[in-house]
């Protein structure tokens, strides 16, 4: 009887001990995952509500529906050199109808000026000054990745077909592969910008990327390393804006390339105090 009643007491004491562990554990999880929900929601600007419990079912007040629509904003890097100004004020321009566009997903827009200094596009392009980072900051990950992005970018130079096949930017596929081989990963999209004159079709892109210069002859011809008897090369304006109604290119130039300068003709058309920038 005594040794019944002594397996009793240890039974009861054991599930007691069990039901102890399981709210214990059960509390801690909770915890931790609303203070992960919080946290996250601090982040992208929701609300998070700290009385949710991750085992019941979501609080209405805090579910987003799906179709909710998540607009991005856009962050753009710039100087304060000429070079920088034009590019940015045609960019915004297109920003903003892109924006009024229906189904548009672009939200906000933010010039990140690097100078330290506002400029004179403080009142038309939203703008946040920045001071340009202290030597030796925030060099970690780069550091890591240097040396394998210059033993690369050798290894592709002294390869004559890789070269030839990348030229002068060579250097930038060379950080593809360097990155890859650290891990670190970036999110790749085919469809979301073209270059001119290599990319020949607009088609559904995001973005025009025009940093090589378009070089064709009258009959359409493209020249590329020669200048062309039509050209448009963004780096023949260092020092200041291209003028207004750039010429378009002749017939049999691609789609592509008269789309980019039909675009930046338009924008420079419709900014007011282009010619005096």
């Amino acid at each position: 009887m005594i040794g019944r009643k002594s397996m009793g007491r240890a039974s009861l004491f054991l599930v007691l001990l069990a039901l102890g562990f399981f709210f214990a554990t059960y509390n801690l999880i909770t915890m931790i995952i609303q203070n992960r929900a919080i946290s996250l929601g601090k982040l992208d600007g929701s609300s998070f509500s700290t009385s949710s419990d991750p085992i019941t079912q979501m609080p209405e007040n805090v579910k987003r529906p799906e179709n909710a629509r998540r607009p991005f904003h856009v962050a753009l890097t710039a100087t304060d050199a000429p070079y920088s100004k034009w590019q940015c004020r045609i960019m915004y321009y297109w920003y903003k109808k892109a924006k009024e566009m229906p189904g548009s997903e672009l939200g906000g827009f933010t010039r990140v000026l690097h100078s330290g200094n506002p400029d004179n596009l403080m009142d038309e392009i939203p703008t946040f000054v920045v001071n340009p980072l202290p030597e030796g900051l925030d060099r970690t990950l780069l550091e890591k990745i240097a040396p394998t992005w210059m033993n690369v970018s050798l290894k592709m130079k002294d390869d004559p077909e890789a070269d030839k096949t990348f030229g002068w930017v060579l250097e930038m596929y060379a950080y593809a592969v360097a990155s890859a081989m650290h891990g670190v990963k970036h999110i790749l999209r085919k469809d979301f910008m073209i270059q001119p004159p290599w990319d020949l079709e607009v088609g559904k892109t995001f973005i025009i990327h025009y940093t090589y210069g378009c070089d064709y002859s009258l009959k359409g011809e493209l020249t590329y390393g020669k200048i062309g008897e039509w050209r448009f090369d963004k780096r023949s304006y260092l020092h200041g804006p291209p003028p207004r109604n750039l010429p378009l290119p002749p017939p049999g130039v691609p789609e592509s390339v008269v789309t980019l300068v039909k675009m930046v003709n338009e924008a420079t058309a419709n900014i007011p105090g282009w010619d005096t920038e």
